[in-house]
């Protein structure tokens, strides 16, 4: 069921299926070797996750998962990380999301000298700000955000969402010079995925008419630079803009994610960011975690994209 402030609660029955589900897995290192659903697992979270479609379709396109339960107090963190991969399975293809292939990626801070103007990605940094869509390193359109979180952060890391369909609404009414701008090609890197660039808008529509929008700020200006092609004072005066709009407080929504909790958003429809945090000093990564249980973990999140199979269209 979902609540008005974006969460939902699977039903026991559903959470009883994936409890089952997962411990009668096979073995497996890597989160993304784990056997997916089929068709005739788990058929009430299987009905039950259509309902979550539905609303990051149709509705809210948003959507928080509250932590699974489990009664027996015996999930692993291993297996509390497969839940979003089973999830985010049963939404559509997980994609490959860097140059290693790897389909399922940890959000943590590699190190507190890191920082996007260097050239990291925005999930290997502690930094805030950027309210961005992920749908940025690659030119084809896909449809779902699923991201876990596993631990927060000792210190900030509030996380911000921001419906793109309000976004387009205010700009509609008060600055449509600036949709005409937004509307036409701009320069994007594909960091981290391939050593490329490709042209795209900000801003597109769906079928239906809906906006669909292309965000990540750092990562266009500095395609526009590699390709000796400045952003012109057109092109800045049109971002700016939108994000001024974006970075308005009455168009946001904040959540600080608790461990077990799975943001779901439908990617081209929701803007999201966070605020910069801070991890103890003595906080590990997850990999060093399963060597180590008596330090604490950094912040960490576990994102998947996914899209809706036999759906793949290039911008």
């Amino acid at each position: 069921m979902l609540n008005d402030n974006f969460t939902y609660a699977f039903s026991t029955e559903a959470q009883n299926e994936i409890y089952d589900f997962i411990k009668n897995l096979h073995q497996y290192d890597r989160i993304e070797d784990a056997k997916t659903l089929e068709s005739d697992d788990c058929p009430t979270f299987l009905k039950e996750v259509e309902e979550i479609r539905n609303e990051l379709e149709n509705g809210k396109r948003i959507v928080i998962v509250r932590p699974f339960v489990d009664l027996h107090n015996k999930y692993t963190i291993q297996e509390q990380r497969t839940i979003s991969w089973l999830l985010g399975n049963v939404l559509g293809e997980p994609l490959v999301q860097n140059e290693a292939g790897d389909k399922v990626i940890c959000v943590f801070d590699r190190d507190r000298h890191n920082t996007m103007v260097k050239g990291a990605r925005y999930h290997q940094t502690r930094e805030g700000g950027t309210i961005h869509t992920d749908n940025v390193n690659v030119p084809y359109h896909w449809e779902y955000l699923v991201l876990s979180c596993i631990a927060p952060a000792m210190a900030g890391g509030e996380n911000i969402l921001v419906n793109a369909l309000t976004v387009h609404k205010i700009l509609k009414e008060k600055h449509p010079d600036v949709l005409a701008i937004l509307e036409k090609n701009f320069i994007w890197e594909q960091r981290g995925v391939a050593d490329a660039t490709y042209e795209a808008p900000i801003l597109t529509y769906n079928k239906k008419g809906e906006p669909m929008f292309r965000h990540l700020r750092p990562y266009m200006e500095s395609a526009h630079r590699k390709t000796n092609n400045p952003l012109t004072e057109e092109q800045m005066y049109a971002i700016d803009t939108l994000d001024s709009v974006i970075e308005h407080s009455d168009n946001q929504y904040r959540h600080t994610f608790k461990a077990g909790e799975i943001l779901l958003t439908y990617d081209s429809q929701v803007l999201h960011g966070r605020t910069c945090f801070s991890d103890s000093q003595d906080a590990v990564t997850i990999f060093d975690y399963k060597k180590d249980h008596n330090k604490p973990l950094k912040r960490t999140m576990d994102r998947l994209w996914a899209k809706k199979r036999g759906n793949l269209c290039l911008v």
